[in-house]
């Protein structure tokens, strides 16, 4: 038996009881001096042999999972923290060590103040602290499974601490294939906060942004969820009027937070965080202040004419939806993009922004400009993160690797740079090139780029930066070029208007077309790998992949196109000509909506892996971002 007094693992002084209750009893230890906890399994509540396994299988879950993260808001357990022990009478005693925290759960901490329910500033303080925990978390494939405010402790210092870690579930494969057989798993329910899947023993990552939304309820109103009335058919909560500080942005956040559905919620910790800052950081005014060219000078940041996060009208569980990645059911529909909004305009470039680009993980956006430099922003937020300089003429082109750790740039000063995206470092300089580097795109693997210049067209290997092989018999005015999404070929563009297919293995032509419009412009091909899209002149074709058939043709009522794109859900197609942007349903050539907004031609247009942003740089030295809203 426990008690004060005893010397445990001949390291650990106990001092005194904590409290009792739940799946154990806890006492304040002493470590050489160094205040800890102390819990112990209680298995008598268990009738059974089987439950008390489990029981002993979660506890030692608790201490693996602790002592794997390191992060202020999580308890700290050393890894040998974990330990069984034998008391007088023969019986095994299942113990675990971790760190005291000083402070007072939010259950405990609500009632001293009788139930008085917090402000929304505070909420948004513990919400951005709370989402980063989970994202510690989630980031090790574990998901908590019993957020309460009870299980969350509150420091002197204003720092939250989940606490609890008992009822963590990780998500393995084996796991992943039960729930698609819907094969039930350990139930963990705590009433009001557990979500309707968790309850039947189907938790996913999302299941722990319910039970926040959850606590935030009882935080803001000072009532236990269950205490309000429900949409049976719905399952929305009516908890908005007893929560009267609450602004209509946050309570559609907090909304969103408790959907019904997994697939409704936010899909990661970082879509929360997103979604608070728009609420927070309200969008600045209208500037043309020039930008500094160091690491870490704010961009200039200008917004849309309308202002969109301070219409009431506006529910922000619509602006929420344009956060939601595509771990969602379906793809937003073709007539959603009727509703895209210029979000912000960003303005710092001292030339033509001639190339965009987005990394594959959505979160940053890169410029290449006539002004030599290359700008990195955080999307959708429009903050300068850094600016690259290197090239000593005009960047003609950017390229990001598959993986999102380069970033490889072209110029016509003849060179190709890559560089660490993450650091901003200059990693190599390929062999200078005897005409201007016009255009490079990475292979699938991201082992190789392809270039084109203005009599060359060159196969790169990246991590060398050493010529693989130039493409000879091609046609001199090749200006454009990419990979088909199975790397085994690429496909070059001419200003003559050839359309060619290469090998790649053998740097065999394989096949030639020829374009009646004009010189090809760009070149893309859909996420789906199903269809290429060439623009010349006035016209965007569609062609099957390895172009053996023209699909169809039509026509924009601008000028020359520059850049087309497609969208993560392969259903719409962007086009940039003059002033504009297009937006067509390829299947038809149905126009679905025309964006103004730029002063001078559009130069390049790309579309967010997440399928609800779209940026375009353009000759009036900025790029601006367009949101979708479903």
């Amino acid at each position: 038996m426990i008690h004060p007094g005893l010397l445990v693992q001949n390291r650990y002084r106990v001092l005194e009881p904590l409290g009792k209750g739940g799946f154990g009893q806890t006492f304040e230890v002493d470590d050489g001096g160094i205040p800890k906890v102390l819990k112990v399994l209680n298995l008598d509540r268990f009738y059974s042999s089987e439950t008390q396994q489990k029981a002993v299988s979660l506890f030692q879950r608790e201490g693996a999972v602790l002592s794997r993260l390191n992060h202020p808001g999580i308890p700290r357990v050393e890894p040998d923290g974990y330990f069984t022990l034998a008391d007088d009478s023969g019986e095994i005693l299942y113990c675990l060590v971790m760190e005291k925290i000083d402070g007072i759960n939010l259950k405990k901490w609500m009632k001293n103040r009788d139930n008085q329910p917090i402000t929304q500033e505070q909420a948004i303080v513990w919400l951005e602290q709370l989402s980063e925990i989970l994202a510690q978390l989630h980031q090790q494939e574990l998901i908590h499974r019993d957020i309460k405010p009870s299980n969350i402790l509150l420091r002197p210092n204003g720092q939250l601490v989940l606490i609890d870690f008992g009822a963590v579930r990780e998500i393995t494969d084996t796991y992943l294939q039960k729930q698609a057989k819907n094969v039930t798993g350990t139930v963990i329910i705590s009433v009001g906060y557990t979500p309707p899947e968790q309850a039947e023993g189907q938790s996913v990552p999302q299941s722990d942004f319910f039970a926040l939304g959850r606590t935030l309820v009882y935080l803001l109103t000072g009532q236990h969820p269950t205490n309000f009335e429900k949409d049976f058919r719905t399952g929305k909560l009516y908890w908005r009027d007893s929560a009267s500080q609450v602004s209509t942005e946050f309570a559609g956040l907090i909304d969103y937070l408790m959907a019904t559905f997994p697939g409704g919620r936010p899909q990661t910790p970082q879509m929360i965080r997103r979604c608070l800052k728009d609420i927070i950081t309200p969008l600045p005014v209208p500037t043309d202040t020039p930008n500094g060219k160091t690491i870490g000078v704010p961009a200039s940041v200008t917004p849309s004419g309308n202002p969109i996060i301070t219409q009431k009208e506006n529910s922000f569980l619509v602006k929420a939806s344009s956060f939601v990645a595509s771990f969602l059911p379906s793809e937003p529909s073709t007539s959603s993009w009727q509703k895209v909004q210029l979000r912000r305009t960003l303005s710092g470039h001292k030339n033509t922004v001639k190339a965009v680009a987005i990394t594959p993980d959505g979160q940053t956006m890169v410029s290449g400009s006539y002004d030599k430099t290359i700008r990195l922003w955080e999307l959708p937020s429009g903050k300068l993160l850094g600016t690259l300089s290197g090239h000593t003429n005009r960047v003609t082109s950017i390229a990001i690797s598959p993986d999102g750790k380069f970033l490889a740039s072209s110029s016509y000063d003849r060179t190709i740079k890559l560089w660490d995206l993450s650091s901003g470092e200059l990693l190599h300089t390929f062999p200078r090139n005897s005409g201007k580097v016009r255009y490079i795109a990475f292979s699938p693997d991201g082992q190789t780029l392809i270039s084109t210049s203005d009599s060359e067209v060159k196969l790169w290997v990246v991590g060398t930066s050493q010529l693989l092989r130039p493409l000879t018999g091609r046609s001199i005015s090749a200006r454009i070029a990419t990979f088909s999404p199975d790397g085994q070929t690429c496909i070059i563009g001419s200003l003559d208007g050839s359309l060619e297919l290469w090998n790649l293995n053998t740097g065999e032509r394989l096949r030639s077309n020829s374009n009646r419009s004009g010189g090809i412009t760009s070149i893309a091909f859909s996420a789906d790998s199903r269809t290429l899209a060439t623009s010349s002149g006035k016209t965007i074709e569609l062609w099957e992949p390895h172009l053996g058939k023209r699909l169809h043709a039509f026509s924009t009522k601008f000028n020359r196109i520059t850049s087309v794109a497609f969208s993560a859900d392969a259903q719409t197609l962007a086009s940039g000509s003059d002033k504009s942007i297009e937006l067509w349903h390829w299947h038809t050539g149905k126009r679905l909506r025309t964006l103004s907004g730029h002063s001078n031609s559009i130069r390049s247009v790309a579309f967010s892996p997440d399928g609800y942003f779209l940026v375009s740089g353009s000759d009036d030295r900025t790029i601006k971002i367009w949101q979708l809203f479903s």
